[in-house]
């Protein structure tokens, strides 16, 4: 798991005075970014042959509010769905660790040819693997 620690600014507000959902999404992809940083690859060069990702499915469920000043963390996790296919978790808290939100973002990876490639080793090394994962690279 990684996580990233964040505090909500006054641009991060909406009208009703808590974090605002565009603000939240950018929370979740600073937080993606900054894991693949720290393995040494960027969005836009997975695999160090400059493949890129992209964000094909985005789910999040609301839990508790967060307001101004609050101080919060995003954890992730990484899911291995299918040889081509990554579920990126999300769980974020605020103090107390009250839950605050989840998110699932599913990505794919596209070669310079725009072809879908497999996940890239590192990430599949840092997922967990569903039972179906199990079934399709088991033959």
């Amino acid at each position: 798991m990684y996580s990233e620690q964040f505090k909500l600014s006054i641009r991060d507000i909406n009208y009703a005075n808590h974090l605002d959902h565009l603000a939240l999404l950018n929370y979740l992809h600073e937080t993606r970014v900054k894991f693949l940083r720290s393995h040494g690859y960027t969005e836009l060069d997975v695999d160090g042959q400059g493949s890129g990702l992209v964000v094909a499915e985005l789910n999040c469920n609301y839990r508790a509010e967060c307001f101004y000043g609050d101080e919060i963390e995003v954890q992730l996790s990484l899911e291995l769905i299918s040889p081509t296919r990554l579920v990126f978790h999300y769980t974020l808290y605020k103090a107390n660790r009250v839950l605050v939100a989840t998110a699932r973002i599913r990505v794919a990876f596209l070669n310079l040819q725009h072809k879908v490639i497999a996940v890239p080793n590192y990430l599949r090394l840092c997922a967990v693997a569903t039972d179906k994962v199990t079934e399709l690279t088991a033959r």
